[in-house]
């Protein structure tokens, strides 16, 4: 009997998944009769990580990891039993990244041992290297009219001697019991590596409830070009469009559609002119298409905070903009939106009086199934800067104001403001749901649940910026682990 290894890389970062490919074979000439060492019940097979993180080594079974792991039911509590004949072979594939936690750069080895009552191997170890890595700034990618308690796929950049490498992975808090607030924490998949320089990676936001009608798109910026990734696109052979010019900013988040459509809103050089630009493709497409620019408005003034959303693909594919713009007497508020055509027009423009910015306060927005836009966002008064307040605003189906915004203060803020988010919840079942939080300069976060709950929040990790909720369940505020990217803390 032989036990063999073999890693799906030697390289690793600490947030990416580690695999090994672990085969046992019957090196004999008669069959053999044993327990399958690859069921959830065995303790037979056991694996052993020696290295920075595990100093004296830790060793595992399937057992014994289920055991210790809260978010795994053991389903069976006997290992049936299996027959190799000779020269054949059975495998399974360990997740190293789950089984073995491992954020400490170094050299690492596995080795393991097999020892039942008539049979006995030991693996010939295997070497692999964690290398040190730092995690960039993550986007959270979620899908419009999804069900219930839907994840979101997250998208960030993980530096790696000096080369950047692009990382996605899925969370959902459905496992109550898991660790860190209910969210289910996964190892993250290597896109492929980008140039350096990149910014703004950003995860698209869906209206394919499907999940299998279009394409999974990425998106970057590096210099004046928009890259994406997405059907037979890579990191190395992206979809790409030259904007001319060093844009004032994307305006978060791009939108993939359900027919395989990705749109971009980009505000201009100077923030005056509202671009958007788009990319198409599908699962089953061959060629990378160059992207292009399908609508441009001018615009009145250059926004301050600025939010794109599209509509359920039950309404159609149609995108809306919302601009805040600062002017003497309070907050200017623009609503852009694509015509029948998919072109931009400016529809709907409002002046809401007695209002001021809130550093980096970004608008929440949705559309409901009757195609009116919902629109949110945190501001302060003019008076006292400490003195939150609510704007909320209703838009109709064709794009116009549906009635005048309303303004609601809301408790003063015990230090200054940093930053603020709103979002409506987007799923079929509790859209419109709206909550909101607010980072002070003192690294407190105050919410929407503050007064019920504990009061103020103190993050145990670093609030990523800008500020990002990922509702479900429950509400997160969305963290940075400075090693392994996206974390999540319930707001309570």
């Amino acid at each position: 009997m032989s036990i063999q290894f073999r890693l799906s890389k030697e390289r690793f970062t600490a947030a990416e998944v580690r695999t090994a490919r672990v085969t046992i074979r019957n090196e004999g000439n008669e069959p053999l009769e044993m327990r399958d060492p690859y069921r959830e019940a065995d303790q037979s097979l056991t694996y052993t990580l020696t290295g920075p993180e595990y100093p004296d080594g830790r060793s595992i079974t399937w057992r014994s990891f289920v055991l210790q792991n809260p978010a795994y039911i053991l389903a069976m509590d006997e290992t049936p039993r299996i027959q190799l004949g000779a020269g054949q072979a059975i495998e399974f594939v360990v997740d190293l990244s789950e089984w073995f936690p491992t954020t400490r750069p170094g050299r690492y080895r596995l080795s393991a041992r097999l020892n039942q009552q008539n049979v006995s191997a030991t693996a010939t170890p295997v070497e692999f290297e964690l290398v040190p890595s730092s995690a960039g700034p993550a986007s959270l990618g979620f899908t419009v009219g999804a069900s219930f308690g839907s994840g979101t796929l997250a998208a960030w950049l993980q530096e790696a001697n000096g080369q950047p490498l692009l990382l996605v992975s899925y969370y959902d808090d459905k496992n109550a019991e898991d660790i860190n607030a209910g969210i289910t924490m996964r190892a993250a998949t290597v896109l492929g590596p980008i140039e350096p320089g990149a910014t703004e990676v950003l995860q698209p936001w869906s209206n394919d409830i499907q999940g299998d009608l279009s394409a999974n798109w990425i998106l970057w910026r590096q210099g004046t070009s928009l890259l994406a990734v997405a059907g037979p696109a890579t990191t190395t052979n992206p979809f790409r469009f030259d904007l001319g010019e060093t844009p004032e900013r994307i305006v978060r988040p791009p939108l993939d559609t359900a027919n395989g459509e990705l749109l971009v809103p980009v505000l201009g050089a100077g923030g005056r002119t509202l671009r958007l630009i788009r990319f198409q493709t599908s699962y089953d497409a061959t060629e990378v298409t160059p992207g292009r620019e399908v609508g441009r408005v001018i615009l009145p003034g250059v926004p301050v905070a600025s939010r794109a959303t599209l509509q359920p693909a039950s309404v159609g594919n149609g995108v809306s903009v919302f601009l805040v713009e600062e002017s003497m007497g309070g907050l200017d508020l623009h609503h852009v939106r694509t015509t029948s055509t998919g072109r931009l027009t400016r529809v709907a423009s409002t002046l809401v009086r007695g209002v001021r910015p809130l550093p980096q306060s970004e608008p929440g927005l949705w559309i409901d199934s009757a195609g009116r836009l919902h629109a949110a966002l945190i501001a302060a008064s003019p008076k006292n800067p400490q003195r939150a307040l609510l704007v909320e605003a209703r838009y109709r189906a064709d794009g116009r104001l549906e009635a005048p915004p309303r303004v609601t203060p809301l408790d003063p803020l015990p230090a200054a403001p940093r930053a603020a988010v709103a979002r409506y919840r987007i799923d079929a079942h509790y859209g419109g749901e709206l909550s909101w939080a607010i980072l002070l300069e003192d690294g407190r976060v105050l919410h929407r649940q503050s007064a019920s709950f504990h009061g103020l929040m103190k993050p145990k990790n670093p609030v990523a910026l800008p500020l990002e909720l990922f509702q479900s369940r429950s509400v997160y505020l969305l963290c940075a682990d400075p090693i392994l990217g996206p974390t999540f803390e319930e707001l309570l």
